[in-house]
């Protein structure tokens, strides 16, 4: 039937004309074009010249022509097309027309009948002949309207026939992968080929079993999650035998599902029973009753007769045979129940399912229990199959559960780690036999890949739809696992009455599934596999795609302006466009690369308004790379990717795109600001002059042109001199005053931005711990976005710490710890690591306190930050001194001090704390006391008192070495009156013990 494209009507084949519309009726508008992995197969008469040599022309071209008479004869019976001859050489293809999933099978077999059969060409022409052949398995493109393959796969197959020996059948290593279980193959040593990057594996076939899948299905894998469906069939088997009765049971699933496997459980149960099973074979001579034969010739003598006619098949005529049939069967039954398993049964000739039929329907009074199993496939050329039957049943074997299927993989796996076994568990999707298979590839390669074996099913099972079914999968999969009805009307430009019939039609063969819809007065469906889902769009040529791809974007702007995801969606079916016109070597189409900046532009301004920096630096780093077309977009996409890479904390990659952004007036301003937070964290003793030096014009500047964001950024970078400094009163109050400012502007994302740097600070300046607790609460009432949740949880857990409850403390901060690991924000992530040392210092566990500053450092050296790092390796120093490494913590004081900028006096009073710590250990007492008082001294210049209170805590403990007890009672309780201000309770309590010790 052919499908009206006007009015959706469809007509018989060979009607030129619509009969409802009269529009002219036709299969496709243009040749189609696919691409495919078919097998390929060059077969070369060796030592041509010399036969040439020897034998007159005539002769000569009369035994050529008989060669490649045999050779196509060959070729053909087994399926394959043969596509040219050159000289005395043959290319043929197996997969033209349609591919098969034992395309690389047949192709082994026709080259082994090929060798057989020249020795008897050979004695009949009166020469010798020997071939050398080369097989290859691989992905081409077929031209619409004609069967010519063009691809790698032909030119590998003609290289390994090059470097076969006489007589010689050389195999590629995909082709092996397909015909593994079926062949014996030795490896060749890799062979060098020209034009070949690496050289080829290869293999030399030793032998071919004649009717072996190329793949055979485990049996020996645990069956799981089947355990209602092993009840039906041990059902059915029971009734049979208490009934001495007949009963049909056919078990249908896709391919790999598990059919053989659930039935081999139920006969592995099934004592003092007697098991008969054939296989239907997807090709050759003489098949019809091929599993008949296979599964009756176990029992010798009584089937002899029998065999017999099966093999001659057409000796009794159909109702003598199926009488015969029927009547061995019964008194095999009478003897013991009989369980007669047929696989593959979509597989099967017409009359061996009648023959099964006949059976089901007239045999009485004995107990055979018939076990088909059969793709859903069978129902689409036998859709009666065991319909009104009282005796038969159907059951659907359905993918496993992500449970069931952990349980298989936990049978199956060696050591794969976790992550590994989630995306196994989610590519195969509830098929045992590709769970199986990737596993297998995975212990190899480490990865998830999708193997031939697989990769071949699914395209078979594609290649055996109408051209009009198989080209409406192919438009879905463009919009992905998920897509719309509307979609396919407007890609595949059928009418949509006819594009509803063919959806229920691919729903009815369980190709796809209704699925709940994202849009709006529409339909949706999902492909009932993924896996399917990629191969119906690796069917489709880059060209197609191309075009596809730039179609469906349109079609969603128009369609779903709605949706929250249409600028990811959008600007990712435009980048793909520009991906395929480069690939096919063509200039990118200037509008459409635009058109998916734009929406790379806003969907990454979205990721970065919701602190998603991971998924922000995707998208605007692909926004930029499409933005050649508009250099001010480019400009604008450059710098806020730039904005995001110093938040994440890839501090090289930022600086060249800010290099690019100073120089580009439209966005110098910004590029001003963010340059000044790189100056920061990646040349930290430049940050605070070239703050003070630029940053109070930029802000009056800022001012009077009433820029409220820029405002915002403009104070929070000012906050940074000050900070480092010690100045924490003028910190906060530029805080607040960007706080102010994006609350003028109306922007959340940085009115958050300012509020986090607002709490921050107040943690380590003069704030009560009960007042932060306040201000937190108050925040809070406001619902706060992410980022900001992720630090007020992490101020509640400083909180905790102050207050000495150490266990909420950690469990607290290792929630932040996920929060901002998944958001990407790998700074925040340090500095989570500081304050959890800080917890372990307090607690008294100094190694636990090293152990997270050792992880911190490791993050902010691959990021290639100096200014936190600094931080970070003085208080190592401290960590390595007080577990009494002398060397590492000396290391860490002199690395702390090099990347520090010089006004830094927080940073210099934890080293000169060290040192005073480390000239005490050495009993050098005048350095330890001039080092403390230094270090005291630094951090009284500074408005932290907990700083404050360490370092005087430190003069204490050199000062009472040195036989000063009344300074060192004067610094601890100076100490103490700190610890009380911030509310900081171990450290009072320690401050407190250390006074009752000195007062004795």
């Amino acid at each position: 039937m052919i499908s009206c494209q006007r009015c959706g009507t469809e007509g018989p084949d060979g009607f030129r004309f619509c009969g409802s519309c009269g529009a002219e009726l036709h299969a496709s508008d243009e040749p189609r074009e696919s691409r495919k992995v078919v097998t390929a197969l060059f077969c070369d008469v060796a030592d041509s010249t010399a036969l040439g040599e020897a034998l007159d022309p005539e002769v000569l071209r009369h035994v050529i022509n008989r060669y490649f008479a045999d050779m196509r004869k060959a070729i053909e019976r087994h399926g394959g097309t043969v596509e040219k001859f050159i000289g005395d050489a043959v290319m043929a293809v197996f997969g033209i027309p349609r591919v098969r999933e034992d395309d690389a099978l047949r192709a082994v077999r026709a080259a082994v009948e090929i060798r057989e059969r020249l020795p008897i060409l050979a004695e009949e022409v009166g020469v010798s002949l020997r071939v050398r052949t080369g097989i290859n398995t691989g992905l081409v493109l077929m031209s619409g309207g004609e069967n010519l393959a063009i691809g790698d796969a032909v030119n590998v197959a003609a290289r390994l026939e090059q470097a076969a020996a006489p007589d010689e059948i050389v195999l590629g290593q995909r082709t092996l992968a397909l015909v593994r279980d079926a062949v014996e193959v030795e490896s060749l040593a890799p062979l060098a080929a020209k034009g070949k990057s690496e050289p080829l594996r290869a293999y030399r076939l030793l032998r071919v079993d004649p009717v072996a899948p190329g793949v055979a299905r485990r049996l020996d894998a645990p069956l799981v999650g089947r355990q209602s469906e092993l009840g039906v069939l041990q059902d059915a088997l029971q009734r049979s035998v208490r009934e001495r009765s007949c009963r049909l049971l056919t078990v249908l699933g896709a391919a790999g599902i598990g059919k053989s496997r659930l039935v081999a459980e139920l006969i592995a149960g099934a004592n003092a029973t007697t098991v008969l099973q054939g296989r239907c074979l997807p090709y050759g001579e003489g098949i019809t009753f091929w599993p008949l034969m296979e599964a009756l010739r176990p029992i010798g003598e009584a089937a002899s007769v029998t065999l017999t006619h099966l093999t001659r098949g057409g000796v009794a005529v159909p109702d003598e045979l199926f009488w015969e049939v029927r009547r061995l069967l019964e008194s095999l039954a009478l003897e013991r129940p009989l369980i007669l398993h047929v696989d593959d049964l979509q597989w099967a000739e017409s009359m061996l399912l009648e023959l099964l039929e006949h059976v089901a329907d007239l045999s009485r009074s004995a107990p055979i229990l018939l076990v088909c199993t059969a793709r859903p496939e069978l129902l689409e050329s036998r859709p009666a199959w065991g319909v009104g039957k009282l005796n038969a049943s159907t059951i659907l074997l359905e993918p496993l559960d992500r449970a069931a299927s952990a349980q298989l993989l936990d049978q199956l796996d060696e050591g794969l780690d976790a992550d590994l076994q989630t995306r196994l568990i989610a590519t195969s999707d509830g098929n045992p036999l590709f769970l199986e298979e990737m596993v297998a590839l995975a212990r190899d390669q480490g990865s998830v890949v999708v193997p031939p074996t697989i990769q071949v099913l699914l395209s078979a099972r594609l290649e055996s739809l109408p051209t009009d079914e198989r080209d409406l999968l192919e438009r879905g999969s463009i919009e992905g696992e998920v897509f719309h009805r509307r979609a396919v009307c407007a890609l595949a430009e059928h009418h949509p009455a006819a594009v509803e019939r063919r959806l229920a039609e691919l729903v009815r063969k369980d190709l796809i599934r209704p699925h709940p819809v994202n849009l709006r007065d529409d339909d949706a469906f999902r492909f009932r596999h993924l896996l399917i889902r990629d191969a119906a769009y690796d069917g489709l040529t880059m060209a197609a795609r191309t075009k596809l791809h730039e179609r469906f974007a349109t079609w969603l702007e128009d369609t779903g302006p709605h949706l929250p995801e249409l600028d990811e969606i959008a600007g990712w079916h435009l980048e793909q466009t520009v991906r395929y016109q480069r690939d096919l070597g063509r200039r990118p189409d200037d509008a459409v690369a635009t058109r998916a900046t734009r929406h790379l532009l806003l969907a990454g301004r979205r990721a970065a308004e919701r602190f998603d920096t991971s998924a922000a630096v995707n998208l605007l780093r692909r926004a930029h790379g499409l933005a050649f077309a508009d250099e001010p977009l480019a400009a604008t996409a450059g710098v806020e990717l730039a904005e995001q890479l110093v938040a994440m904390g890839d501090f090289a990659a930022a600086d060249e795109l800010l290099e690019a952004a100073e120089q580009t007036p439209l966005v110098a301003t910004r590029a001003e600001l963010i340059r000044l937070q790189w100056l920061v964290h990646a040349r930290p003793e430049e940050a605070t002059a070239a703050a003070l030096g630029s940053l109070p014009d930029l802000i009056e500047r800022l001012t009077l042109a009433g820029d409220d964001r820029g405002l915002v950024k403009a104070h929070l970078a000012m906050v940074t001199p000050h900070w480092v400094a010690g100045r924490a009163t003028a910190a906060v109050s530029e805080a607040r005053r960007a706080v102010d400012h994006a609350t003028a502007a109306g922007d959340e994302q940085l009115r958050a931005r300012a509020q986090g740097q607002y709490i921050t600070l107040i943690m380590f300046d003069r704030t009560p711990a009960s007042v932060i607790a306040r201000e937190l609460d108050a925040i809070e009432r406001d619902r706060p976005g992410l980022l900001l949740t992720v630090l007020i949880r992490q101020m509640r857990g400083w909180l905790c710490r102050l207050a000495g409850e150490f266990d909420e403390a950690r469990r607290i901060w290792e929630l932040s710890r996920q929060g901002l690991e998944a958001m990407g924000r790998q700074l925040h992530a340090a500095s989570y690591l500081e304050m959890l040392a800080d917890i372990e210092v307090a607690a008294g566990d100094h190694a636990a306190a090293l152990a997270a500053l050792s992880r911190a450092d490791t993050l902010l050296q691959a990021a290639g930050d100096r200014s936190f790092r600094s931080t970070i390796q003085a208080y190592l120093a401290e960590a390595h001194e007080r577990l009494g490494d002398r060397a590492a913590a000396e290391a860490a004081v002199e690395l702390a001090e090099q990347m520090s900028a010089p006004d830094d006096a927080v940073n210099f009073a934890l080293t000169h704390g060290v040192r005073a710590r480390l000239a005490l250990a050495a009993d050098d007492l005048e350095a330890a006391e001039r080092w403390a008082r230094s270090a005291l001294e630094r951090a009284l210049t500074t408005e932290f008192p907990l700083d404050q209170a360490r370092q005087r805590i430190n003069l204490a403990d050199v000062m009472q070495e040195i036989d000063r007890r009344d300074v060192a009672e004067s610094e601890t309780r100076l100490a103490l009156e700190l610890f009380e201000l911030k509310e900081d309770r171990p450290g009072a309590a320690a401050a407190r013990a250390r006074l009752a010790r000195l007062r004795r």
